[in-house]
């Protein structure tokens, strides 16, 4: 009788610790989205690209908010990791709008995609820049936009 209650006692604190285990899992995960691709500003006549991942600023981890990768900008021969995140959002389901900075400025632009995000290198995002050169028509229409986790 005496091993029959400790070993439920045992499994009641490990099904007590498994469970908060999972509960803390679930309260760090969060909604991760990476846009990736080319394009163009015609009035710039700039043709550029980006790798950019950001967690959304609902997470409860550390990187809540916050961005990193790069943008390229072919024809200036500039390739910047950007991680001075202003804000990424998203104003309505499915559509993401991240603002993302170089640490020393030179490169600070703005990405927004076409809702829903669709599988594959098939997603429209609008680029606007204030520099390394400053234009509010870029568009990548073979963009990958991904979005993982709880939205």
């Amino acid at each position: 009788m005496k091993k029959a209650l400790l070993a439920l006692a045992v499994l009641t604190v490990a099904a007590a610790a498994a469970f908060g285990i999972v509960s803390r899992a679930d309260a760090a995960s969060s909604e991760q989205i990476i846009f990736s691709g080319t394009g163009f500003s015609p009035s710039a006549g700039v043709p550029f690209g980006f790798w950019i991942w950001c967690q959304s600023g609902e997470s409860s981890t550390p990187y809540a908010g916050q961005c990193s990768g790069a943008m390229y900008f072919y024809s200036l021969h500039i390739t910047k990791h950007v991680d001075d995140v202003v804000e990424v959002q998203e104003p309505a389901d499915g559509e993401y709008l991240m603002t993302v900075a170089s640490s020393d400025g030179s490169v600070r632009c703005t990405l927004e995609n076409d809702p829903p995000p669709t599988s594959g290198p098939s997603n429209t995002v609008h680029v606007s820049c204030k520099s390394p050169v400053s234009f509010t028509d870029g568009l990548s229409t073979n963009a990958v936009v991904t979005a993982t986790g709880p939205g």
